[in-house]
């Protein structure tokens, strides 16, 4: 019953795709920035061992990749929410009609994880051609390294669809659990 959930949560997403570009844009740009971040360590330590410890100065240039990835999946938590409230009637409908709780929470999770997932993969593909053509160019000084940025591609994409998962579950929980009577008559 769960993957008639998910089948019917990508058909939800493919339809309403254009209300994700927004989140997949935010999302996209904090994956493209911790990529770089991770893609530039070396140089990112040796510029920054001009400032004193180049530890620190890493690890808060981190933080600040990684707090702008993080905003960006508030916007898909937002934009769940969103949609969760704009289709409680389709969820009384699916709840009226017998569909279990697993099933619905199954359906309104994937459009948050697909905007996750689709952000970071894109934020870090740019990254990954931005870094090759600068280097190719001449462009940048700084050569990016392939173990370190393999890292951050790999963190980018976790760190979001762990955050839309964690963000988005209660509030598709919630949608779910409502009575279908309630969903219905006064939509909320």
């Amino acid at each position: 019953m769960i993957r008639r959930g998910l089948s019917y949560g990508m058909l939800s997403t493919r339809r309403r795709a254009s209300t994700l570009l927004l989140p997949m844009l935010t999302t996209a740009t904090g994956a493209f920035l911790v990529v770089q971040v991770f893609s530039l360590t070396g140089s990112v330590k040796v510029q920054a061992s001009a400032f004193g410890n180049k530890d620190q100065f890493f690890r808060a240039t981190l933080l600040i990749a990684v707090v702008v990835l993080l905003v960006g999946v508030v916007e898909v938590a937002v934009c769940t929410t969103r949609t969760i409230n704009q289709r409680t009637r389709e969820i009384g409908v699916l709840g009226a009609t017998g569909v279990s709780r697993s099933p619905v929470v199954a359906a309104l999770m994937v459009e948050p994880i697909v905007a996750a997932f689709g952000g970071a993969v894109c934020g870090s593909i740019l990254a990954i051609v931005v870094d090759g053509v600068l280097s190719a160019t001449g462009g940048s000084s700084a050569e990016p390294e392939l173990g370190p940025t393999a890292v951050g591609v790999t963190l980018a994409v976790l760190i979001s669809i762990a955050s839309a998962a964690v963000t988005s579950i209660v509030p598709s929980w919630h949608a779910a659990s409502r009575p279908p009577i309630r969903s219905l008559s006064h939509g909320g």
